[in-house]
């Protein structure tokens, strides 16, 4: 009699414990069915239409600023047009923020890509009521986006085909045994460049590595500087130059004045002008050259008395004898000039 009883207590124990386990599966299933809210609570209805939804299904969650407070109830054609056409239920306690400014686009979930209705939140414009039509986008963004990702892919691999073929500067850089030889060629002599600039033997690298050097340079350009400062404060002749109003107008005025002499001489006016533009003086210049050349060359030669006198000892003997015995004369005139010079004055 008390093992009867015994097992029917633990029977009954059994019962409750499928019973309770029953009722939270239940509730599970329903607060999931409901898209995460209280499966008690208010629910309306919201319709979209898309014109691709891209592999959207029912039971889909529904978010509202990214808080999920729906699932998509059903989906399929429009009557009236080639739209599809979303039906929504959302808890009606986000229906204020879901107005006609707001907008129902696809969006995505986790890495796997299951597909979800983001809904922007906003409080202006007007609720839209139950049943009610909200502005969606026609196309899903991600769907443009994959599109784009697998054209540059292609294109990417077209690159890829055409550099492996051995086409264009990267594919002969990658096949061509000669383009390779040069670049290594290149390398190497970069290396040689680094490693003389590095060295402190050459000029370069004494440019580098020289501290006296490096000091030197700085006090070079501390003295142009310096004399740059010299300039600005308006000292020293460039300084006044670029200071002295009068000075700058004066160098104007004088290369204007330049300008109009050159002028001039290139039109063949004044003397200068003649000179460099008249072909007739020229030719007399010209001949008058060749005068003096003939003169020159006759007293090369000897010939006539400056010839004579730069060529015949002989006559320059005399010459310079004559001009002795003047010299002679005059003396013996300034000792004695009554010797040589009287005058006689008589009147009448």
């Amino acid at each position: 009699m008390n093992r009867a009883k015994a097992l029917t207590w633990t029977e009954l124990r059994v019962g409750v414990v499928a019973l309770v386990s029953l009722v939270v599966l239940a509730v599970t299933i329903v607060y999931v069915g409901s898209g995460g809210g209280s499966p008690w609570a208010r629910k309306y209805e919201l319709k979209a239409l898309m014109s691709d939804i891209n592999g959207l299904k029912p039971g889909a969650p529904v978010r509202v600023g990214g808080l999920e407070v729906g699932t998509v109830k059903h989906v399929d054609f429009d009557r009236k047009g080639g739209m599809v056409e979303v039906n929504m239920r959302l808890d009606r306690r986000v229906q204020p923020r879901v107005t006609t400014k707001s907008q129902a686009t696809l969006g995505s979930m986790g890495l796997l890509g299951e597909k979800a209705v983001d809904i922007t939140a906003s409080v202006e414009g007007s609720p839209i009521e139950d049943g009610g039509y909200i502005s969606a986008a026609a196309e899903d963004p991600f769907k443009g986006l994959l599109a784009e990702t697998s054209e540059s892919t292609s294109h990417l691999n077209r690159i890829l085909a055409r550099m492996d073929a051995g086409e264009g500067t990267m594919g002969k850089a990658l096949r061509d045994e000669e383009l390779y030889n040069r670049m290594v060629d290149v390398s190497v002599r970069l290396q040689g460049v680094m490693n003389k600039l590095e060295s402190p033997a050459g000029p370069l690298g004494r440019l580098v590595n020289d501290n006296e050097m490096s000091r030197q340079l700085s006090s070079s350009v501390k003295g142009i500087d310096s004399i740059v400062s010299r300039v600005n404060e308006g000292k020293g002749p460039l300084g006044a130059l670029s200071r002295d109003e009068q000075l700058v107008a004066d160098l104007k005025s004088l290369t204007s004045n330049l300008n109009e002499v050159a002028g001039k001489l290139h039109r063949g006016e004044g003397s200068a002008g003649r000179l460099l533009q008249d072909d007739a003086l020229f030719k007399r210049l010209d001949s008058v050259s060749t005068r003096l050349d003939s003169l020159v060359g006759k007293v090369e030669r000897g010939e006539g008395s400056a010839g004579r006198l730069l060529q015949d000892p002989e006559f320059y003997n005399n010459v310079n004898g004559a001009a002795t015995e003047v010299r002679a004369l005059i003396g013996d005139i300034r000792k004695d000039p009554q010797r040589y010079l009287r005058v006689k004055v008589s009147l009448f």
